[in-house]
């Protein structure tokens, strides 16, 4: 999903980004996020990133590529490149896991 400037804003309880996940949604483009609605993606196992040059040009149809590592996304449509400030290693392990309560029971050792 592609959004523009501070997505999510108005948005502060999880529900808004897990029916965004529900709908088969892996990754969420924006120029901006408003900040509870990005620290809920994260909460919910949501991919939020923050690219105002991929927000303005990719379509609808696009092939995209992400690598939160390295900071990358690839346009496979148009072979075009974008950049946004990489994913910080924890914040990877939570979304990994699928979000903050399964990273919290993974960390305390409950099931």
């Amino acid at each position: 999903m592609v959004g523009g400037e501070n997505f999510g804003c108005g948005s502060s309880r999880e529900a808004a980004p897990v029916a965004i996940k529900m709908t088969g949604v892996k990754i969420v483009i924006a120029d901006s996020f408003a900040r509870i609605f990005y620290r809920n993606c994260i909460n919910v196992g949501l991919l939020a990133l923050e690219s105002p040059a991929a927000s303005a040009a990719i379509r609808h149809g696009d092939q995209l590529e992400v690598d939160s590592v390295a900071g990358v996304i690839r346009n496979l449509s148009t072979d075009e490149t974008y950049s946004f400030t990489p994913i910080p290693p924890f914040v990877q392990q939570i979304l990994d896991l699928g979000g903050l309560v399964p990273y919290v029971k993974k960390r305390l050792g409950i099931s």
